[in-house]
């Protein structure tokens, strides 16, 4: 029998892209047979249980890859970077978004059942969000304050009263956005410091990315790069509701580079702070849940060089 050591163990996130990711099930297992990739496939039952088989299979086998969305491989790799395990990691992207396989052209079940069969390693970056010197998450793509955080967490909220209604994530997006506009709870008051510079104004989004993309293929930071040991930032300034409608409307294709509300940044490490209180959303998670957010007046964002073995 092949030790654990020789196969890849896949833990598969039955709930990931608003529960459809299970129909899909099938299609991977088969797929990977073709490819003939030796594997050990574990459907998972809770975030929990999810963190759980992580550290597990970190310690036990040569490479671990995750079945999910973006959201399962922030989880992730937010354990196998706590435990210090040296263990190559797999995306299989069956999320909503899928922005982080999309950064590494891993977007598609057979394009990750290659990468898995292939077992090329590639070293990249990974982000942390740290309070008063503790490391509160690990991260692959990105950390958000404002809209990104917002809409993030009313989302949450309808697919918990109306699951139908979050099937279409676009639309109760679009109705994130309306409500955080209606509250005022948006624009954010920020100061961002960064190697020397600050930065300070009200922002609609402050986004802090290790990769290209963002909400659903957008490319909102196209210079953004993996492996270059810093973070890029993108701060959407204070604007009308329609205006950001056209703006991200230009950043599916990147257009919105050189707009006058758009500012971008780059540095090993960003200090953000606020007298009001805010929320942080990181890779399709808030830190705390969605029900019970933490809420920060200053946290500190830096990239972590070299910290993942990825396979692509």
């Amino acid at each position: 029998m092949t030790a654990p050591k020789d196969r890849i163990a896949i833990l598969f996130n039955p709930s990931a892209g608003r529960g459809k990711a299970l129909e899909k099930k099938d299609r991977l297992e088969r797929l990977l047979r073709e490819w003939e990739v030796p594997f050990d496939l574990m459907v998972t039952a809770s975030e929990k249980n999810l963190r759980a088989l992580t550290r597990e299979c970190a310690s036990r086998y040569r490479a671990v890859a995750g079945a999910g969305g973006d959201s399962t491989f922030h989880i992730m790799i937010d354990e196998i970077t706590r435990s210090g395990a040296e263990v190559d990691f797999g995306l299989i992207a069956l999320g909503s978004s899928n922005d982080v396989a999309r950064e590494f052209d891993l977007h598609g079940l057979e394009k990750a059942c290659r990468a898995l069969k292939r077992g090329r390693t590639r070293p990249i970056d990974l982000g942390a969000v740290e309070q008063d010197g503790e490391v509160l998450r690990y991260f692959i793509g990105q950390a958000n304050i404002g809209l990104g955080a917002r809409v993030n967490r009313y989302v949450e909220e309808i697919s918990r009263k109306w699951p139908r209604l979050a099937a279409f994530q676009s639309v109760a997006g679009t109705l994130g956005i309306i409500r955080a506009y209606r509250r005022k709870e948006v624009p954010l008051h920020l100061t961002v410091l960064s190697e020397g510079q600050r930065q300070e104004g009200f922002y609609a989004v402050a986004n802090f990315s290790n990769i290209r993309f963002w909400a659903t293929g957008r490319t909102l930071i196209p210079s953004a790069q993996p492996d270059d040991g810093r973070l890029d930032g993108c701060l959407i300034g204070e604007c009308s509701f329609l205006r950001l409608a056209r703006l991200a409307l230009l950043a599916r294709k990147g257009r919105h580079v050189g707009a006058p509300e758009v500012e971008f940044l780059r540095a090993p490490a960003f200090e953000i702070s606020s007298e009001q209180a805010f929320e942080v959303q990181v890779d399709g998670e808030i830190i705390g849940g969605s029900r019970t957010p933490l809420f920060f007046k200053a946290i500190l964002v830096r990239a972590v060089p070299q910290a993942l073995r990825l396979i692509c």
